[in-house]
């Protein structure tokens, strides 16, 4: 259980944690919780960031009386900034991981997992529309299945 006062013990827990979620989203039974999960990582991104913006701040306070293992001050000074401007990059970094997750949350939240319906695996409903004997090249037309109409395209690569 967290401390809240021991950096080194909730930092060790949280990667316990991580490592834990990591093993357990393996595989997901119920894609349902996946909304959860997903809501309880942006969270977490959101408490990285500070940590990290945290210890960078932690190592230019402190910088005046750092020293490198040889006992070189301004070399010391160096690596303390060096460390916070890196760790504030991360801090920044996350910060944009964070938006990604919570992008991917609320389009998660739009979901409703029907497995009473039995639907027809994506696999084969895009099949049709992809030339069997060149996977990069579209067929000439395709039928779309929500209008019937069917859509004239040209032949060719198409990523």
């Amino acid at each position: 259980m967290p401390t809240s006062q021991n950096p080194i013990v909730d930092g060790e827990e949280a990667r316990q944690a991580l490592r834990a979620l990591a093993a357990a989203t393996r595989s997901l039974d119920d894609p349902a919780q996946t909304y959860d999960v997903v809501g309880n990582l942006v969270g977490g991104l959101k408490s990285l960031e500070q940590v990290l913006g945290q210890l960078s701040s932690a190592h230019t306070s402190a910088a005046a009386s750092a020293r490198t293992h040889d006992g070189d001050h301004w070399a010391g000074v160096e690596e303390a900034y060096a460390a916070a401007n890196a760790l504030q990059r991360a801090s920044t970094l996350v910060a944009r991981a964070g938006l990604a997750v919570d992008r991917a949350s609320q389009h998660s939240g739009r979901i409703g997992w029907d497995f009473v319906a039995a639907a027809v695996p994506v696999a084969e409903w895009i099949a049709p529309r992809i030339n069997p004997s060149d996977s990069f090249q579209r067929t000439n037309s395709f039928a779309s299945q929500r209008s019937g109409a069917s859509v004239r395209r040209r032949t060719g690569m198409s990523l």
